[in-house]
This record gives C-alpha cells, structure tokens and sequence, in this order.
C-alpha cells in the first residue's frame, strides 16, 4: 500500500507515526470480547496494533477502494477482522451483542460530520479514541469564554466525557497538512449529564443563539417569545452573552424558556 497516492477531496493524510498509533490503541485499552470499529484505516497504521488487541472483532471501515486489497492482504487472514468498502458517514452499524468502541485518523474534509454521527448513535457506541485537527480537538473540551466553545462543546460535554489525550505534529502524516493534529478520548453518557426536559427546543435554543453568539440574550432569545418582555421572567442576567454560560446554564436557561416560548 505504500506510495498510494492520498486523494485530496477525501481528506486523506496517511499517519506514519508507529508510536502515536500504539499510543492511540493503548489509550483505547481494549478488552477480550470488545466490538472494535476502525473509521478509515488507510495503509493500516494503526490496524496493525489493533490487531494485537484482544478484541473479539474487528470491523474496517474503508471508503477508498485501492486500500480494500492491502488491508485484506494483511489482515484478512484474521478471522475477527471485517473489511468494509464503504463511506462510514451511510454504513449501518450492524448488531453486536454489545456497544462498539471506536479508533481512527478522522479525515480532515469530513471530521465534524463523522464526529456527529457518533454523537448521533451514541446509544450504540461504548467510546471512541479519534485523531482529529488541533483546533477541532480544543473546540470539544474549551469551557465558557473561550473563543473556541461553542455548540459542539455544550454537545459533547453535556453528553460524553471528553478528553484530549496528547497532541501529534504534522511532520508524521503523508501528505504533510497545514495544522497539527490532536489525540480525544470521547466517552458516550446514558444519560446527560443534567436532565433535558425537550432536547430538540434545547438544539434549536443552541442554534439561535450561537447563531449570534457576541450578542446579548435579550437579542438572541427574543425570537422565541411573543412579548420581549417574558425574557424578564427567564431569572436570568439578559446582558450575558451565550459563550459566557457553562452547558449546564444553557441547559437551564432552555428549561426555563420553553415555559413561555412560542410553540
């Protein structure tokens, strides 16, 4: 598989790191009878320490076609290994007696998509451990007043443990990308970590009003309510602006505007 030239719209940056992908299976820590899924697993970098893991399978996912024959040559003659050609953002998670844990290089052009989809079928995944840009990787653990946080931060905070693990420079990947890269750690919660009363009007509040996020609440919540003067009930400092409030306010400030807003 070496020389295979990287395709530019799929985001494609080989990982050539042997200790930043023993680091990542490591942090993964896989047990006997584990359900592994790999997101994309190139040339195989890290698949080669996954396949000293004790997992009971081990499913690749792959979208580019010319790794399928390299993949197979190495590690289809492993019978817990599953080759899969396909784009993991339309595979269907198949059913494994258990909650998948998930590992991969995330492609730079589709992380957050992939990331979502995650979050989206949370209720079918144990963890994950995912490279993904620096940048990206700050934006999910950044707190209140940061530039970074933002709506995926109240997301994966309110629903996961979140932890960036260490970060991998850019001189290890072929090609070279134009950012570092950092290691996350995401944990899926069976519940929030506060209760949500709608989640659906909880999103649409977190839409709005990062939509707008330099602005004051009094601005951005207004389209929720027929009088602007119900925002005087939500007991709550109006002049704030949202990247100021810790998920767990944002998350009150909903409960408290679902009582009076227009439905």
């Amino acid at each position: 598989m070496v020389g295979i030239a990287p395709i530019k719209r799929l985001g494609q940056h080989f990982l050539r790191d042997e200790d930043a992908a023993r680091r990542m299976v490591e942090s993964l820590a896989v047990s006997p009878g584990d359900h592994v899924i790999e997101i994309g697993p190139g040339e195989g970098v890290l698949t080669h320490w996954l396949a000293r893991s004790p997992a009971k399978s081990l499913t690749l996912i792959e979208i580019d076609g010319r790794l399928i024959p390299g993949l197979l040559a190495r590690f289809g003659s492993d019978g817990r290994f599953r080759i899969v050609h396909a784009d993991f953002l339309s595979w269907e998670f198949p059913e494994s007696g258990g909650k998948y844990r998930v590992i991969g290089n995330l492609p730079y052009a589709v992380t957050s998509p992939i990331l979502f989809r995650l979050f989206d079928h949370r209720i079918r995944i144990h963890d994950a451990v995912v490279m993904v840009q620096k940048e990206v990787g700050e934006r999910l653990v950044s707190g209140p007043g940061c530039k970074a946080y933002g709506i995926p931060s109240v997301l994966f905070q309110l629903y996961c443990r979140v932890h960036l693990l260490f970060y991998v420079p850019r001189e290890v990947f072929r090609p070279v990308p134009e950012v570092d890269s950092a290691v996350i750690s995401v944990h899926f919660l069976d519940e929030p970590v506060v209760p949500i009363a709608d989640e659906t009007f909880f999103k649409t509040v977190l839409k709005t009003v990062f939509g707008q996020r330099r602005k004051m609440l009094r601005n951005t919540l207004k389209p929720f309510v027929d009088d602007p003067r119900s925002l005087e009930k939500l007991d709550t400092d109006l002049r704030r602006r949202p990247e100021e409030l810790s998920p767990e306010a944002l998350v009150a400030l909903s409960e408290k505007l679902i009582r009076y807003a227009v439905r």
